[in-house]
């Protein structure tokens, strides 16, 4: 009598089953949610409830825990007395006598419809922020393409011009950092392209054989100039030649991505880019001896508009090391990170030869 005089009072749905699996109690915030009688929830008469679309899944969520005599959660739409159908958090525990018998379930309904309808605001909020950006890359990358080339086309000429004294060092100059300025805009519009493509779908692969110790050797030169600038010295690694089925595209990006960040983070100490054979995979790992990252950070340093530095403005848009993790993933690889505040950060990609 005290527990049904607890259960009639207490704010969630509660509900109890047999050992045969058919409900014998449903406590009075339940009859009252639902406007039926206990006589009609007996048994499996609580079904009736459930929205047609959840039935099926319900009954066998139900029947699968049961049988295992598992604890289970799950979600489904129930019909309130005034015929509108809520959405409800239900979760089930079996129950045991002192002496080990299983005497059924207990289990207890909560309303999420409130939860669910702001799920569903924050999804289509991402979906028209990811519109807007997949939009506004595709819309930017062609005027930004003719205008990198005219850039590149104006620092040849200014670097090939008989121009002395002071002026003309800093026409050089202006013109050497009007390059790089366009560069790094056409390379955030790209990475506002790959975000957008892979919020469409899974990433497509053009995958041929590659020789990994040569794609990073060769990245890496590219890349020398930018960590010359920043006051980093690149010493790369290559050892016996490791060759598999990648795209080279993508994993150019990945090595490039892991680059950039040492040189970004570094704080113009060396870096080490390396690439070796283990275990039937190919290994490459950046590591740098910068700021490093914090324990909490390296749990969501591969999430999408992750920025894990904001006592300090280093541009970007959190979008590189979740690219990364897409595509060494994509490969059927696994990308991770090592790292202590103050003492730089060492990031290991491993990807299947086959």
């Amino acid at each position: 009598m005290r527990f049904r005089i607890m259960a009639d009072v207490a704010p969630v749905l509660l509900w109890m089953s047999r050992e045969d699996g058919l409900c014998t109690f449903f406590n009075q915030t339940w009859l009252d949610f639902t406007g039926r009688t206990l006589d009609d929830e007996w048994g499996v008469g609580w079904a009736e409830g459930v929205h047609f679309e959840d039935l099926q899944r319900c009954m066998d969520t139900y029947s699968d825990a049961f049988n295992a005599r598992e604890m289970f959660e799950m979600e489904y739409r129930l019909r309130r007395r005034d015929g509108v159908y809520r959405w409800v958090l239900d979760r089930g525990t079996p129950r045991y006598t002192p002496d080990g018998t299983f005497t059924g379930y207990i289990g207890s309904c909560i309303d999420i419809t409130d939860r669910k309808q702001l799920e569903a605001e924050l999804r289509q909020a991402v979906r028209v922020r990811d519109d807007f950006l997949s939009i506004a890359s595709h819309e930017l990358r062609t005027p930004l393409g003719a205008l990198n080339l005219r850039a590149e086309i104006m620092r040849r000429t200014v670097q090939q011009a008989s121009l002395d004294g002071s002026v003309g060092a800093r026409l050089k100059a202006e013109a050497a950092a009007t390059v790089n300025h366009v560069q790094r805009l056409v390379n955030m519009v790209d990475v506002l392209l790959d975000a957008s493509r892979l919020a469409e779908g899974p990433l497509a692969l053009d995958r041929e054989e590659v020789e990994v110790g040569t794609l990073v050797a060769s990245v890496a030169d590219r890349m020398r100039e930018s960590a010359a600038t920043a006051g980093s010295a690149l010493h790369v690694e290559v050892g016996a030649p490791i060759s598999g089925r990648w795209d080279r595209f993508r994993i150019e990006q990945v090595v490039g991505n892991l680059i950039g960040n040492a040189i970004k983070y570094g704080a113009g100490r060396p870096i080490d880019v390396s690439a070796s054979p283990s275990a039937g995979k190919a290994v490459i790992a950046v590591s740098d001896q910068g700021v490093g990252i914090s324990p909490e950070d390296q749990r969501r340093v591969f999430e999408r508009f992750a920025r894990l530095t904001p006592g300090r403005d280093y541009g970007g848009f959190g979008l590189g090391l979740w690219i990364s993790r897409t595509i060494v993933e994509a490969h059927g690889g696994t990308i991770a990170v090592s790292s202590q505040l103050g003492n730089g950060a060492s990031f290991v990609v491993q990807l299947p030869l086959r």
